[in-house]
C-alpha cells in the first residue's frame, strides 16, 4: 500500500490511513514534503520512498524513488508511520535534516517544507502496479572473502526456502546476469516483479563444490523482517594461517592528506587490487579504518598495523556526500 505525505492525500496520523487513501485531506496539519511512502508500521530500516513529486521540496533536496529516510533531525524513523508522525507535527517553512540511505550509502539532506498544495495541483497517487513492485525472495546476504554475494540465511516459507536455497550458497548470476557482490544481487532483484520466475546461478559447497541453477517464483513483499543474529562461528570457518605463513597486507590505494591535515583522499586505485575489487574509487574520502578515525596517511598506516594478507578491514568511505562501510579483504603484497 502507498501513502503520500504533503499533497492532497496527506496523513493526519495512523488512524487516517484508510481515509487518506480514498479522499483529499482538508486543512491537515504539517508541512509539504512531497513523497509517496510505502506503508510500513513494523519496519525497522527506514521509511521507503515510493515516488517523489516533481518540483516538491523533496525533489529539490535530491530525494529519489527507492531512498529510505532513516532519521529526521537526529530522531530515528524506522518506518513510514514514524516519519509521518514527525512530518504532521512540522510546519510550512520549517527546515529539517533528513538522514537518507541509498543503496547502502548514507548522507544528510536538508529540506525546507512547503505549504499545503491545493488539491487542483496535486497529482493523483500512482495506481497500484504489480509490475512496479520489487519481488520478494527471502534471503539474508553477506559479503564473501572476494566480495561475492553469499546467502547468510533463508526466511522460513519464503520463495528462497521453497526453491531450496541454503546458507553458504554463493549467488553468481540472476537470470543469466553476472552478480559480483551483494549490492549487485539486490539491484538485479529490485527490477523483478512479484510472480517472476527468476533463475539463480549458484555455487554450492565452496571452491570444491558444484554450480547449480535454482528457480524461484518471487512473492509480494510483506512487512520487513529482522535478520537473524550472527552465528557465533561460521558453519565452515576459514582456517587461520600460522604466524609464520602470514604475509604483509596489500590494499592497492594511493592516498593524499592535504599537507598532513586531512581529509584523507584516495588519489589512485591499483588495477586488480583489493581496493578496486571491493569498490573503492579515486576521489573517495577515507574516514575510518575498523572504526578508528583517520585523517592523515600516518594515521592510516597505524590503523593498518598488525594486519596481514587475508584479514578484512572495514573502511568508512565518503563519496559525493554519501557514506558507506566498505569491507575489504586484504591480499598479499605483490613481489
Amino acid at each position: 500500500m502507498r501513502t503520500f505525505h504533503g499533497l492532497t492525500r496527506t496523513l493526519a496520523g495512523a488512524a487516517a490511513l484508510a481515509l487518506a487513501l480514498a479522499a483529499p485531506a482538508l486543512a491537515a496539519p504539517g508541512g509539504f514534503l512531497g513523497v509517496y511512502l510505502v506503508e510500513e508500521e513494523r519496519g525497522r530500516d527506514g521509511a521507503l520512498v515510493e515516488e517523489v513529486a516533481p518540483d516538491s521540496p523533496a525533489a529539490q533536496a535530491g530525494l529519489r524513488k527507492g531512498d529510505r529516510i532513516v532519521g529526521v533531525d537526529g530522531a530515528a524513523t524506522p518506518n513510514s508511520k514514524a516519519l509521518i508522525g514527525i512530518l504532521t507535527r512540522a510546519n510550512p517553512g520549517q527546515k529539517l535534516s533528513l538522514r537518507v540511505s541509498r543503496d547502502g550509502w548514507e548522507r544528510t539532506l536538508d529540506v525546507t517544507l512547503g505549504g499545503r498544495e491545493p488539491a487542483a495541483r496535486a497529482p493523483a497517487p500512482p495506481a497500484p502496479r504489480p509490475q512496479g513492485e520489487s519481488g520478494f525472495l527471502g534471503v539474508f546476504l553477506r559479503q564473501g572473502p572476494q566480495g561475492e554475494a553469499v546467502v547468510d540465511g533463508v526466511r522460513d516459507g519464503s520463495p528462497a526456502a521453497q526453491a531450496g536455497l541454503q546458507s553458504g550458497d554463493v549467488v553468481k548470476t540472476v537470470d543469466g546476469r553476472e552478480v559480483r557482490d551483494p549490492s549487485a544481487f539486490v539491484a538485479a532483484l529490485s527490477s523483478l516483479p512479484p510472480g517472476h520466475k527468476v533463475k539463480l546461478g549458484i555455487r554450492r559447497g565452496g571452491a570444491l563444490g558444484r554450480d547449480i541453477t535454482v528457480e524461484a517464483t518471487l512473492a509480494r513483499r510483506t512487512a520487513d523482517v529482522t535478520a537473524p543474529a550472527p552465528r557465533a562461528r561460521p558453519s565452515q570457518p576459514e582456517p587461520t594461517p600460522s604466524p609464520e605463513a602470514r604475509r604483509p597486507p596489500y590494499i592497492g590505494v594511493a592516498l593524499v592528506d592535504a599537507d598532513g591535515k586531512g581529509p584523507l583522499k584516495v588519489e589512485d586505485v591499483q588495477a586488480g587490487s583489493p581496493a578496486e575489487r571491493f569498490g573503492v574509487r579515486p576521489g573517495d574520502v577515507v574516514l575510518s579504518v575498523d572504526g578508528r578515525e583517520v585523517k592523515t596517511i600516518e594515521q592510516f598506516v597505524k590503523a593498518m598495523d598488525g594486519k596481514f594478507a587475508g584479514d578484512a578491514v572495514v573502511l568508512k568511505i565518503e563519496r559525493d556526500g554519501w557514506r558507506n562501510d566498505v569491507r575489504v579483504t586484504l591480499a598479499a603484497r605483490p613481489e
